[in-house]
């Protein structure tokens, strides 16, 4: 368990009783489900109830609300907001037919900030669904080290004294700000029998909802099916073995055979420098091969994650390449909204996926072209769309599967020759997936490529 707790928390209040609470780590998606089968419960029952709610202010899970004031039957709802978007009827119906939604706000407390909660109180029923956000960890898998996004460490109970314990604490929490809150809807009573039915109807609709998911995602691996292949330590597949044994053999066969044309002595002047030169380009693509493959070995290497505002390291790693973005007549930019949220990536592993594709654009776009960085929040700030393009010479549509390989190359535009071993993309690619994201490419011959890398947002409950 990844708690670190210096403030008095609600988490913390659940830890500190005579009987803790048993707590699981668990998704985001896994809490919303939860959240899911409580809201239907409540709209199914039409139970009249105090709603106590504290959830990230993203449209998931701002839908689960608004269906609950919309379709239930509840007495009110209370809901905390953060004095950044401290707004909810913005987003809610409060018209008088509606449940009112009565907003409060707590003071200032990093603890309670990183908490999320779903209290219903009634004289049928009461529960207490309470997570707290926890910083992301590495963890090793099969495949290779992985980085674990932040999750959720979370508590669930029914017992009526203890969620009035939990409601006398937010009592003395909320601000002085907030709304006039009636002593009354801080207290929790329940009636046993009608309690015993009720969560057992709960359980059917937690276990329905895991059903619908499972049937779900059995439907998606049948279509999305893809026969599997034995991986090795570095967790890629055993065909990236084979192409390097024939990548590490080429070049020492390509040096062989023009060090034994030099020792004759027929050879000479322009012929002897062509072999010379023969044998300096295998050897810098054999350096390239080695670096390439020691690189992806440091995956497994230990490495903290970090909470990159993308605002604050782009334009650094941009700015390095402008130099040579002017010697080949490249118009190199970005642009990065302010305020975008954060990702969870060790900051060398970020570096290294940015400048590895910069890289790739610059080498293969030709004079008076452009390479363009940006980035954007998706899907109501759950996740970040980083975009690398260019208008370079791009990659044929039946080349796309195979540039993620290892080993793949294509000529660039200049008269240079390429001494890269394609492991470059294989490298980006890797340290993308370890960080639970994803990369994409698409491109047209003559007009340009873009990939694009979609990464889970930080939540906002632990900026």
């Amino acid at each position: 368990m990844n708690i670190a707790i210096s403030e008095s928390s609600l988490f913390q209040l659940t830890q500190n009783l005579d009987r803790p609470l048993s707590s699981i780590s668990i998704g985001a998606e896994t809490l919303i489900t939860h959240v899911s089968s409580i809201v239907d419960l409540l709209i199914e029952k039409q139970i009249q109830a105090t709603v106590w709610v504290k959830l990230p202010q993203t449209k998931s899970w701002i839908d689960q609300i608004q269906k609950l004031q919309r379709e239930g039957n509840a007495k009110s709802i209370y809901l905390c907001g953060s004095k950044k978007n401290y707004s909810p009827r913005s987003f809610l119906d409060n018209s008088t037919e509606k449940t009112p939604i009565i907003p409060f706000q707590f003071d200032k407390n990093l603890s309670l900030q990183r908490e999320s909660f779903l209290i219903v109180s009634s004289p049928g029923f009461c529960s207490l669904l309470l997570a707290q956000w926890q910083k992301g960890r590495i963890k090793m898998e099969s495949s290779g080290k992985r980085l674990q996004q932040p999750y959720l460490e979370t508590v669930s109970s029914f017992d009526s004294e203890i969620i009035a314990r939990v409601l006398s604490e937010i009592s003395d929490k909320i601000s002085s700000d907030s709304e006039y809150i009636p002593q009354k809807d801080f207290l929790a009573s329940s009636n046993l029998v009608t309690q015993n039915k009720l969560m057992a109807e709960l359980l059917l609709k937690q276990v329905s909802h895991s059903q619908r998911l499972q049937v779900s995602l059995e439907s998606l691996s049948k279509t999305s099916y893809v026969p599997e292949k034995t991986t090795t330590v570095l967790g890629l597949q055993e065909d990236f073995l084979n192409n390097l044994v024939q990548e590490l053999r080429s070049p020492i066969t390509h040096m062989k055979t023009a060090l034994s044309l030099l020792e004759s002595k027929q050879i000479k002047g322009e012929q002897r420098q062509r072999y010379l030169e023969m044998v300096s380009n295998q050897c810098d693509r054999q350096n390239s091969l080695v670096s390439g493959l020691l690189e992806l070995l440091q995956l497994d290497t230990p490495t903290e994650a970090e909470y990159l505002h993308l605002d604050d390291i782009v334009p650094g790693i941009v700015s390095t390449y402008q130099p040579l973005a002017e010697e080949k007549e490249i118009q190199l930019g970005y642009t990065i909204p302010k305020g975008i949220p954060p990702i969870a990536c060790p900051r060398s592993w970020f570096r290294q996926i940015i400048i590895n594709l910069l890289n790739n654009s610059l080498q293969f776009t030709p004079p008076d072209g452009r390479v363009f960085v940006q980035a954007s929040a998706k899907n109501d700030n759950e996740c970040i769309e980083i975009l690398v393009n260019d208008t370079g010479v791009g990659i044929p549509t039946s080349e796309l599967n195979k540039i993620f390989h290892g080993f793949y190359s294509t000529k660039p535009t200049s008269k240079e020759k390429a001494t890269g071993a394609g492991l470059g993309l294989t490298l980006v690619q890797q340290l993308i997936l370890r960080c639970d994201g994803s990369i994409s490419v698409s491109s047209q011959v003559g007009k340009g490529t873009t990939f694009k890398i979609v990464m889970p947002a930080v939540p906002m409950e632990l900026i």
